[in-house]
């Protein structure tokens, strides 16, 4: 957009009249005034001064915001996948890995630390404790047709398997 600017002086003196100290280019009217038709910026430079002249602040804001966005759901997703393969026993190299890499690499940690086995806790005595016998179970299931939990056809069907797995 150029300014005009009324004929008087540059205010330096100098041999321009009407010319304002800013202005790198100029056009002269036929009535005698001087339109500048490009300004310098602070070190003398033509345009200098207009880097984000034709830049709205709202966009410049939404960028900032959605960069800012992007790198916290990013810190999000490796903290995420590192802490899922340090609990699941995995290496935490490859879960950061695969979370940066891959768009589903989360997942793909999450599944992978779900599906690992996990060892389970040893009881207070510090020794697993031993399966149940076979003559422990098949009283367990009478107590169950017993209390009514289980029909004779289910008591009959498991009776069976038990039996089937000595």
């Amino acid at each position: 957009m150029s300014l005009p600017f009324a004929v008087g002086g540059d205010g330096d003196g100098g041999d321009f009249d009407g010319v304002p100290d800013d202005c790198a280019a100029w056009t002269e009217d036929g009535d005698g005034s001087v339109t500048c038709t490009q300004h310098t910026g602070m070190m003398g430079e033509p345009g200098a001064g207009v880097a984000f002249s034709g830049v709205p602040g709202f966009f410049v804001f939404f960028f900032l915001l959605v960069l800012a966005l992007g790198i916290g759901g990013t810190i999000w997703r490796v903290s995420t996948a590192r802490r899922m393969a340090r609990d699941s026993g995995l290496n935490v190299g490859d879960a950061t890995a695969m979370a940066l890499m891959d768009e589903d690499g989360l997942s793909a940690t999450y599944l992978a630390s779900n599906l690992r086995q996990r060892p389970a806790p040893a009881p207070e005595g510090g020794l697993p404790a031993a399966p149940a016998s076979t003559a422990a179970r098949l009283r367990e299931l009478s107590e169950l047709l017993q209390q009514g939990l289980i029909t004779q056809a289910e008591h009959d069907e498991r009776r069976a398997r038990i039996i089937d797995a000595v």
